[in-house]
């Protein structure tokens, strides 16, 4: 099969638009349409006619004609078939089929024929498809939208959380007769929090995309987390790595009469974004799912991370919840295992000593086990149905978890193909399709919404189910209320002094890592 032009005529013969696929010059064209109402007028076929050597295939459209032009040589059912695509095309591209509209869709129209024929070749493409790559859309664009508006909405709360938090720091400060001074202790918050510090004030509503929350220090609670006691005093010493094999320079803390300069010298020093204390729990969950919606295993990961940029702060202790069973947790070896053991507190083994102020990420804690079966935050049903030959009906259908009551973003489903042969019918999916998979795109899950359970479905060639196996599923869960390892900050407090409380950064991020359909 050979299509030579694939043109769209008025009644008398007239070329509005044309795409030629072969060597062939305007002026032959032209000539070609030209004698084409002629020879319709007394064929007694309706779909067909030929001329010399070439073989005119046509519909009419209203006033028009949408007509194929190939050799005499060609496969007539194939041609017809390409036909009844490109009257689909221009009738889903205009809103009146008439010359003025044909005119102003040309570019979208030629297009769309290039897309169905390629080399005067048929393309094996369905009319969705082809509106898909009209579209010009990018799955990546996609995703960096929707990265980018979850960014904003984690700004505005940021925003909202920090000056909550100011404005509590303030009446903190006036219940305790400090009225200049919205809370903390030692000298090192004095010159950060005064009233005439309009610098910090603003950086705090400049918008900030950084997903973290900013606590307030609280007492711990439970078992072995009595901070009442105080220790005996403590040198000065310079502050030290707590990797040993680690190139990082450390800064010296200046001693306490330097600490204690007037407030008026450096307002705007303190960054909280920048200077704080962070700590980030991570944690990956692996699984293997059946196609039943089953759980055939799973295992987490995770860790504790610590970032400390004020050098004021690198004598602390962590107070942690971290007693969930089957898990195993493994402390730093500069980190005080007598101490996590007894008390779940994360402190380095000499406390003279302190963590690295650089800014620099340190792992304190990791922890692994077998995840049970109903932590697994999200699960499948496949269901397969066999249509025309070589061809299956596809249905995946997800559910989250009785107990998982966060929100997922970012989640994503890739199906193997055998080819690119695959047709989707639902517009409100948000899907991308490429040469050997598919993508199945969720931008949110909730456990209390509409997005709890969902199902997409789709028509693709193969030759049996296992050729859509094995689909790789992967999501962000942010901030969650429990992870599988139960590992929750508690408090952050100084090493010299128990009762003293340090503000602290915490972010808690599940991800998954090799969460397969098998």
């Amino acid at each position: 099969m050979v299509v030579l032009a694939a043109s769209i005529c008025s009644r008398g013969g007239k070329a509005i638009i044309s795409r030629q696929f072969r060597d062939l010059p305007k002026e032959k064209v032209a000539g070609l349409l030209a004698i084409f109402p002629k020879l319709i007028q007394g064929s007694k076929q309706h779909t067909t006619v030929e001329h010399d050597n070439v073989r005119y295939v046509y519909q009419p459209l209203e006033e028009l004609y949408v007509v194929l032009i190939t050799n005499r040589q060609s496969n007539i059912l194939q041609d017809i078939e390409t036909l009844r695509l490109l009257v689909q095309v221009v009738t889903s591209l205009v809103r009146v089929v008439d010359e003025r509209e044909i005119l102003l869709a040309a570019f979208d129209l030629l297009g769309a024929f290039d897309e169905v024929v390629s080399q005067g070749y048929r393309e094996n493409l369905s009319l969705q498809q082809i509106q898909t790559f009209l579209e010009m859309e990018s799955h990546e664009e996609k995703i960096q939208e929707i990265i980018e508006r979850n960014k904003e909405l984690e700004a505005t709360e940021d925003r909202k959380r920090k000056a909550k938090q100011l404005e509590m720091q303030r009446k903190e400060a006036a219940k305790r007769g400090l009225p200049g001074n919205t809370g903390g202790h030692g000298s090192f918050q004095a010159p950060a929090f005064q009233a005439p510090a309009p610098s910090f004030v603003q950086q705090q509503a400049a918008p900030a995309p950084i997903p973290e929350t900013t606590h307030k220090p609280r007492a711990p609670r439970g078992k072995g987390m009595q901070l009442g006691k105080k220790k005996g005093g403590f040198d000065d010493s310079p502050s030290a790595s707590l990797l040993a094999n680690a190139d990082i320079a450390v800064p010296t803390p200046k001693p306490k009469q330097q600490q204690a300069a007037p407030a008026a010298a450096a307002p705007s020093a303190y960054n909280p974004e920048v200077q704080g204390v962070h700590l980030t729990v991570a944690e990956v969950v692996t699984a293997t799912l059946g196609r039943d919606g089953s759980v055939k295993g799973a295992e987490v990961k995770g860790d504790v991370q610590l970032r400390i940029g004020n050098p004021d702060h690198t004598k602390i202790r962590i107070a942690l919840e971290a007693n969930a069973p089957g898990v195993k947790y493994r402390t730093h070896p500069n980190v005080d295992k007598g101490l996590f053991s007894s008390r779940q507190i994360i402190g380095l083994k000499d406390p003279s000593r302190g963590f690295p102020s650089n800014g620099a990420a340190l792992g304190v804690l990791r922890y692994s086990a077998n995840a049970p079966e109903e932590a697994v935050p999200l699960t499948f049903n496949c269901w397969f149905a066999k249509s025309d030959p070589g061809f299956y009906d596809v249905t995946l259908e997800y559910e989250v978890s009785e107990g998982f009551t966060g929100k997922m973003t970012n989640v994503s489903v890739i199906v193997p193909l055998v080819s690119s042969n695959a047709h989707i019918s639902d517009s409100s999916i948000t899907w991308d399709q490429f040469d050997d998979h598919l993508e199945w795109i969720i931008p949110e899950i909730t456990a209390d919404g509409d997005t709890s359970s969902g199902a997409f479905e789709f028509t693709a060639e193969a030759d049996q189910e296992d050729e859509f196996f094995p689909m790789e599923v992967s999501f962000t869960l942010n901030d969650p209320e429990t992870t599988v390892g139960n590992v929750k900050i508690l408090n952050v407090f100084s090493a010299t002094a128990e009762d003293e409380n340090i503000p602290y950064q915490e972010v808690t991020r599940v991800t998954s890592d090799n969460y397969q359909i098998v």
